[in-house]
């Protein structure tokens, strides 16, 4: 009698196992702040700030500049993971993985830049993707100069900090105008234009400072340089 084997198969559909994919999400830069003057070759830091994304987890916000000849410019963008993260998004860094806060609508980090080349002193413009009104479908924000810094082969000669960006502005009921990066709390103008309205929006260049008395109770202020 022949022995008859039988092999049983038992099939399963096979679940392949991998991470949700990563994606890149421009991020726009609404203000910075950053020094007036710097020493040739030596680092220094700036302020990024602008509008974060929402429901979809923030992996990390890279920050780091490109440097040529003539400019610094901030492209920052998200690295993304989904599914989303049940609309709460996550505060990201420069330099490390970001972590869950409560609903939140901006980014607020330091990016550093390397040392600029100077042989003798001189200037580079400092730039940014921004403006989201020009953005259309475009995979990244149009750049536009919020100022420049001066690179200095010997001493530096001021501690000024230059600023810039899309404000909103409001005038209040002393006459005390105060302008608001989106997602910053603001400074008070010593100059404001006298042609606006109570409120305006626009983008502003200008540098921050201590005056030598407190003005409309602010111990730090705006000096506008140039409106649009």
């Amino acid at each position: 009698m022949r022995q008859a084997s039988f092999v049983l198969l038992l099939a399963a559909p096979v679940v392949a196992c991998s991470e949700p994919d990563t994606r890149i999400e421009p991020a726009q830069v609404n203000w910075m702040e950053w020094p007036d003057e710097v020493m040739a070759a030596t680092p220094f830091s700036v302020r990024l700030v602008g509008p974060s994304v929402y429901c979809v987890k923030v992996l990390e916000l890279v920050a780091a500049p490109t440097v040529d000849q003539s400019a610094v410019t901030f492209e920052p963008y998200f690295l993304l993971n989904e599914p989303p993260n049940a609309c709460m998004p996550l505060r990201a860094s420069a330099t490390g993985p970001a972590s869950l806060v409560p609903i939140t609508a901006s980014f607020d980090t330091l990016a550093r830049v390397p040392g600029l080349a100077a042989q003798v002193p001189r200037t580079y413009e400092i730039r940014a993707g921004t403006d989201v009104l020009a953005r259309g479908l475009a995979p990244s924000f149009p750049i536009r100069t919020f100022g420049d810094v001066t690179v200095s082969t010997a001493q530096v000669k001021t501690g000024r900090i230059n600023a810039g960006g899309l404000v909103n502005a409001a005038l209040d009921s002393l006459g005390c105008v105060t302008l608001r990066p989106y997602g910053h709390p603001g400074y008070v103008v010593e100059n404001p234009p006298a042609d606006t309205a109570r409120y305006w929006f626009g983008f502003v260049r200008g540098y921050i400072y201590e005056p030598s008395a407190p003005l409309c109770g602010a111990a730090k202020v705006f000096h506008l340089v140039t409106r649009n």
